[in-house]
C-alpha cells in the first residue's frame, strides 16, 4: 500500500499537480549541513534502491551486519511459516505467499552483503 502512495505521490510532483516543497537558499544553511548531506547522499548511493526495498520488507536497518540481518530474517521466517497456520487455510495462503516473498527478499539481502564482503576483501 505505501509503494503504491510513493508511486502516486511521485507521479503527482512529475506531472506538477503538487508544488515542490520550498528550498532554503545554500548560502542561509548552516556549513555543517553541507557535510552531512554529502555524507548522507553517499550512503543512500551506496545501496541500491532494491536492496533498500528487501531490507525494507524484512524489516532490516541499513546499517545491520549480515549476523544481526540474518537473525532477523530467521525470526521473521519462523513467524511467517505457513506450517505454523495448519489450522487455518487462508493463513497458511498467506503465509505462504509472505514466505515466498521473504525468500526473494533474502536472496538479494544476502547477495548484496556477499558483494559487499567481497568489495571490503579486494580492498585489504
Amino acid at each position: 500500500m505505501f509503494d503504491r502512495l510513493g508511486d502516486l505521490l511521485s507521479e503527482a510532483l512529475e506531472k506538477g499537480e503538487l508544488p515542490p516543497s520550498e528550498q532554503v537558499p545554500a548560502h542561509e544553511e548552516p556549513s555543517f549541513f553541507h557535510a552531512e548531506k554529502a555524507e548522507t547522499q553517499t550512503l543512500e548511493k551506496q545501496i541500491p534502491e532494491q536492496v533498500k526495498s528487501a531490507l525494507a520488507f524484512i524489516t532490516i536497518p541499513e546499517n545491520a551486519t549480515y549476523d544481526e540481518a540474518k537473525k532477523i530474517y530467521r525470526e521473521k521466517l519462523m513467524y511467517y511459516h505457513p506450517d505454523r497456520r495448519n489450522g487455518n487455510p487462508v493463513l497458511q495462503k498467506v503465509a505462504k505467499e509472505k514466505t515466498a516473498r521473504l525468500l526473494k527478499e533474502w536472496e538479494t539481502v544476502e547477495n548484496w552483503y556477499a558483494f559487499q564482503n567481497q568489495k571490503e576483501k579486494k580492498k585489504n
